[in-house]
């Protein structure tokens, strides 16, 4: 399984529920579970030649059975507690009374975001004596930079993950490296706000290989995204404004979208007058609140504080609305080993939406599939569905959920399916240091089931 393939919350890599658990099940009844006498060892087969053989006794053929039994009873208990918590989630309002403003009333002609962050997942030391018996860790650095606007526009993903491990045997220190680069360039004819040409490049890189694996895809695509992240901070100042009394209804829409809109435009601040942009900023916010005639009284040096707390010291993930769909040809450049023949140019289609629910919440998916265009074209394909739900509880803990589903298809073998879904809490301890609680679970067809479980420290860098 690909680490890029899970990048919403971490690059944990898993294996999962085996496909023969019918079969494992059923043998196990044949057995006799509550026989007590012995039984002729046997074997399963799969379709992928994989195969389990029972020992001579109905007792351990009971004992594989339940094991199993207990894996996929937890996996489906948890399945089922995410499910319930996410509906819970969605359907609970995040804000009392009716908000003037909706995401989709926020419109901008430069659109962009930045951000880069430290991931420590783990660390582990153990010594017995004077020698150490356990050194193992990882680090990871994830950065994201989003630009839109007409005509132009570009985005870049890029997760790096090093991990290390005392080899006892050898008695050295072992390392492993891997990369991920994805860059987007898209351009919007002049006369069009919606149709764009693009071009993607998608760079693997493990120093298990002999050179960065290479990817690009070029074609035609309709749709853009629009960062409303700015419009959230707005309402967040709107809500504590509400809470202090220092206004007695929520805003009206005009006056929200000109608050974001100054929001936005913080670098033109910093260019214009330095190191003081902050005063001029807050200033023209401030002033722009006072023209709706719904302060009462005067906003006042608390107001100005909440404002701050918003802008410098919350935690506010990223806001993102509208939909995409490309269609084009994707083409290995370079092959991560020199021997290797590159693959056949392949055909790819792929689809993104990303809508915040409510003020609280975040739903992103993204579906995509490519075949080759030869003659197995439609006989082997790769497809992939991952769909992202992000949820404030507070402005210091975040709750996220993924959801990941693959079919990949090769010649002369059956569809392998598989599915990961995870969950993470996040404790903000303060405005650019978390720590995230992370639960993976993996089912891959033909192979055991697989979970995992994480803390790990992050420090957000901007």
């Amino acid at each position: 399984m690909n680490h890029k393939d899970h990048q919403p919350i971490a690059a944990t890599q898993a294996v999962g529920l085996p496909a023969s658990g019918r079969m494992l099940q059923r043998h196990s009844d044949e057995a006799g579970c509550r026989a007590n006498g012995p039984i002729r060892p046997q074997a399963l087969h799969n379709k992928y030649g994989r195969y389990t053989v029972y020992d001579s006794t109905a007792a351990l053929a009971c004992r594989e059975s339940r094991r199993w039994e207990v894996g996929r009873g937890r996996y489906l208990n948890l399945v089922r507690l995410g499910a319930a918590l996410l509906m819970v989630l969605v359907l609970t309002p995040s804000e009392p009374g009716a908000q003037n403003v909706s995401v989709t009333d926020y419109s901008v002609p430069v659109s962009r975001a930045d951000n880069l962050r430290i991931d420590a997942f783990s660390l582990n030391y153990i010594t017995e004596g004077d020698e150490a018996v356990v050194q193992s860790g990882n680090l990871g650095i994830v950065y994201k930079k989003f630009y839109e606007s007409l005509p132009f526009a570009y985005s870049m993903d890029f997760i790096g993950s090093s991990a290390f491990r005392k080899d006892i045997l050898a008695d050295e220190i072992v390392t492993d490296f891997t990369a991920d680069l994805v860059t987007r360039l898209k351009k919007y004819p002049k006369d069009d706000k919606s149709y764009f040409f693009f071009g993607d490049t998608d760079l693997d890189y493990s120093d298990q290989f002999d050179r960065p694996n290479i990817d690009m895809t070029v074609g035609l695509g309709y749709g853009r995204f629009i960062n409303a992240t700015a419009l959230r901070k707005a309402v967040r100042i709107e809500d504590f404004f509400l809470h202090e009394g220092i206004i007695e209804e929520h805003l009206p829409k005009k006056t929200m979208i000109e608050v974001g809109h100054i929001i936005e435009t913080e670098e033109e601040y910093k260019d214009l007058y330095g190191d003081r942009y902050q005063n001029y900023w807050f200033e023209d916010m401030t002033n722009e609140i006072q023209k709706s005639g719904q302060v009462l009284g005067s906003i006042g040096a608390i107001g100005v504080l909440r404002i701050d707390e918003v802008l410098f010291k919350e935690r506010i993930n990223e806001r993102f609305y509208g939909w995409e769909a490309t269609a084009g040809v994707k083409f290995e450049v370079i092959t991560e080993t020199e021997n290797k023949p590159r693959r056949d140019p392949a055909m790819s289609v792929r689809f993104r939406y990303s809508r915040p629910v409510n003020w609280s919440t975040q739903i992103n998916t993204d579906f995509r599939i490519d075949s080759p265009f030869s003659s197995d074209f439609g006989r082997i394909y790769n497809l992939r569905q991952t769909l992202d739900f992000i949820f404030e509880i507070s402005n210091k803990i975040n709750f996220t959920a993924a959801h990941l589903f693959r079919a990949d298809k090769t010649a002369g073998s059956d569809v392998k399916l598989s599915t990961t879904i995870s969950f993470a809490f996040s404790f903000f301890i303060e405005n650019k240091i978390n720590i995230t609680a992370f639960e993976q679970i993996t089912t891959v067809e033909g192979e055991p089931f697989r979970q995992s479980f994480n803390v790990g420290l992050s420090y957000r860098i901007f």
